[in-house]
């Protein structure tokens, strides 16, 4: 587990990385179903922003037919660069 997240880590902390990258590596670790990601772009006069959903369905969630309910997560106060100021994590 910790492999993984240390990939993820260094995934996010390089200056180039995007929302469709940060996708495709949750689908290449994911398995054979994929991890379901969804990247929406945000544009502004001063440029965009890539929001991902990723969905973990559980055991007996109801996205895998089940009756358990749905934990949603929302991150704030943190992301990927706060350009110009500042690259990678912050």
């Amino acid at each position: 587990m910790l492999k993984y997240v240390l990939d993820l880590v260094d995934l996010l902390d390089d200056p180039d990385v995007d929302g469709k990258r940060v996708a495709a590596h949750l689908d290449s670790v994911a398995g054979p179903e994929g991890s379901g990601a969804e990247v929406t772009t945000v544009t502004g006069e001063r440029g965009s922003t890539d929001f991902v959903l990723v969905r973990i369905p559980g055991r007996a969630g109801r996205t895998r037919g089940g009756s358990a309910r749905t934990l949603g997560v929302v991150g704030r106060l943190g992301g990927v660069g706060a350009r110009p100021e500042a690259v990678g994590l912050v």
